[in-house]
């Protein structure tokens, strides 16, 4: 997955390409936590002191099991919800179109070793926001953007229901409170992370190097600008892409969905929930496939 930060500049992109800056003006806490879909279960009692209650697995299930199911019902409770769970929801369909166009570049670059993943995603983080906002990440606080505040509640519900109904031994293994200690968690680990003057990462190490953003000294290509060769990290097909290619790719499907999610939710058009289903389809957030074929994740040559 993209870091925090190319999450929220993703779904920005596709609000402001659609003219609906309402939402960041009046939603945007919601929006921007959405867009960080399944991985706040991945920040649940981050502190390594605090003992591990295997929530990071909600995270896993929501990534590679029935995606498609899920996101389709979220839309369609969508049309009855109120604005804040509507920026919610909609932030969370944007990370799923982020995720699933660029993961498989972001695995074939990371590889497979410890936080590998991470380091790379937050690498991309600083490089895509100088890039299209002129904005230091280190230098920004970005738990603000997530502060969802007392809409905690609403969305920690609206997550229980959709887990319980399409995954219901997540909420039989895990008492309601660890939806809402995620969210809480998330904010916390990023408030923690921050680190504009550097001292975390001195004392700490790769406790925070591998998740907190930094100014880049290395001049690698990141972005792939060069359109070297690589490969998918699932299928091995080969690829030229740069990561900005499948950004735009993301983006061009985004604002489509985007239109007819605005659409379905004014219309209730039939035709129009049928573009939606197609679009979104049943495809694996992590290799970018569809469910159906089984792939996974095994190739890589790592560039961190």
């Amino acid at each position: 997955m993209p870091n925090i930060w190319t999450h929220i500049l993703f779904v920005d992109q596709l609000c402001e390409e659609l003219e609906r800056k309402d939402l960041l003006e009046t939603s945007s806490a919601p929006l921007h936590m959405g867009a960080q879909g399944p991985d706040p279960f991945f920040y649940h009692n981050f502190l390594p002191f605090l003992p591990d209650k295997e929530v990071a697995e909600i995270g896993m299930l929501l990534h590679t099991e029935k995606c498609g199911p899920l996101l389709i019902d979220m839309i369609e409770r969508g049309k009855s919800e109120k604005n804040l769970l509507q920026a919610f929801i909609l932030g969370f369909v944007s990370h799923h179109i982020l995720d699933r166009h660029t993961h498989p570049y972001i695995h074939y670059h990371a590889g497979y070793e410890e936080n590998k993943h991470q380091e790379l995603e937050v690498l991309l983080d600083t490089v895509m926001l100088a890039r299209e906002r002129n904005l230091e990440t280190w230098k920004n606080p970005v738990h603000k953007k997530i502060k969802i505040g007392k809409q905690i509640r609403p969305i920690s519900s609206f997550m229980h229901s959709l887990l319980s109904d399409h995954y219901p031994e997540t909420t039989t293994n895990h008492k309601k409170k660890v939806i809402q200690e995620s969210f809480s968690h998330i904010q916390a680990a990023q408030r923690v992370l921050y680190d504009p003057w550097k001292w975390k990462n001195r004392w700490f190490g790769t406790l925070v190097s591998s998740f907190s953003h930094q100014p880049i000294r290395e001049k690698k290509d990141f972005l792939n600008e060069s359109h070297m060769e690589w490969y998918h990290p699932a299928t091995k097909e080969k690829r030229t892409e740069s990561f900005l290619d499948l950004y735009e790719q993301a983006k061009n499907e985004g604002t489509t969905l985007f239109q007819y999610i605005f659409e379905y939710w004014e219309t209730g058009s039939p035709e129009v929930w049928d573009h939606i289903k197609k679009i979104i389809g049943n495809i694996s957030y992590d290799t970018g496939e569809p469910l159906e074929k089984r792939m996974v994740n095994q190739y890589s040559h790592p560039i961190v």
